[in-house]
């Protein structure tokens, strides 16, 4: 049988890599096009906008990647199913959760391929994408560096040396000087929480007063601080957390809630990339009734036109479901997992038809 499952997962496989490279075309062609309206900001040139939508590809790919599998599997199959391969698998008594099997293999691949693209891939391009558009955009040619993140406003300089979980702010060093030019104070802290664009809490401070002849050293467990970074400085500091891969976002999530902040939105990006190689898994399966049940003995078209309207489908109500569950605050887990387990729902009602 290991013949029959190589042969299904090659099918199927070729048939998700068309799909996809159909699908990214006509997305990355909406994504430039959007950008267009920033084209002209700052240094934001045509050329940069171009390769923003290329250094974002990675992550649209596991946008795509339920989608993907199950359209892709149902034109896999459906080759199958015009050379009569498939009848002639199931007239030699292989039955069809035998082929369901081969078709599970074929999707643990995608599968593990979409949960490598969330963690090494994606997240790197995202980010480089997201400074590189920030920086060109608002004008700052460069804020980051080996020592950190710098930024001066008249007689105050801050200096972060460190962003831990990707957002929060650590080894902060914040130097005020006077009218003559002399450091008048300093202030180290290990991490800062930001509150909002214009505060930020201080965290284990040390804070040197400098005078004529003498240093008063101070330290404070917690000190507010008014931040005068711009919003477009601070959105360099602070990447979206869209932007972050799983593990790191898993901990930016512990983070918040050690600390007693909203972890919502967070949460329910954490569970968005959680749930998404498992539907990718699902999406494959499903495709399986749409060619042996009682779309068999309908063009692939009309195949694929059923299999696009279920995808479609997931993907909208999806979105929806996220934005709904942030409005009345419903449990991350159950907005995410609901439109996955409606989709398992259906593999299981359309395999109980073609059984």
């Amino acid at each position: 049988m290991a013949a029959l499952d190589r042969h299904i997962a090659s099918r199927v496989i070729r048939g998700c890599v068309l799909v996809l490279a159909v699908l990214l075309a006509v997305f990355s062609l909406m994504a430039f096009v959007n950008e267009l309206g920033d084209v002209g900001r700052g240094t934001y040139t045509l050329g940069e906008a171009l390769l923003h939508v290329l250094l974002t590809l990675p992550h649209r790919v596991v946008d795509l990647a339920p989608v993907t599998a199950l359209l892709g599997s149902i034109i896999g199959l459906g080759e199958l199913a015009a050379g009569r391969e498939l009848i002639a698998m199931l007239a030699s008594g292989i039955s069809p959760l035998r082929i369901g099997g081969s078709v599970v293999k074929a999707g643990a691949l995608l599968m593990l391929g979409v949960v490598a693209v969330q963690e090494f891939v994606a997240p790197q391009g995202d980010q480089l994408a997201f400074k590189r558009r920030a920086q060109a955009i608002s004008g700052i040619e460069s804020l980051q560096n080996t020592q950190g993140f710098w930024s001066r406003d008249e007689d105050q300089v801050i200096n972060v040396r460190r962003v831990l979980h990707d957002q929060v702010p650590a080894d902060v060093e914040i130097y005020q000087f006077g009218r003559t030019g002399r450091l008048r104070q300093f202030t180290s802290a290990r991490q800062a929480v930001i509150q909002d664009r214009a505060r930020w809490q201080l965290v284990d401070v040390v804070q040197k007063t400098i005078t004529e002849g003498d240093v008063v050293t101070a330290t404070y467990a917690v000190l507010p601080w008014t931040t005068f970074l711009r919003p477009e400085q601070l959105s360099l500091l602070i990447l979206p957390v869209d932007t972050l891969s799983p593990s790191a976002l898993y901990d930016h999530v512990q983070y918040l809630k050690e600390t007693g902040q909203n972890a919502e939105r967070a949460e329910l990006e954490l569970w968005r990339h959680a749930s998404m190689p498992l539907s990718t898994l699902l999406m494959v399966l499903v495709a399986v009734p749409f060619v042996l049940g009682p779309l068999r003995e309908t063009t692939a078209g009309k195949r694929a036109l059923h299999g696009s309207l279920l995808g479609v489908g997931f993907y909208l109500g999806s979105q929806l479901l996220a934005h709904v569950g942030s409005v009345v605050h419903a449990p991350p887990a159950l907005v995410t997992l609901t439109p996955v387990m409606i989709v398992c729902g259906v593999g299981v009602w359309l395999y109980r038809r073609v059984s």
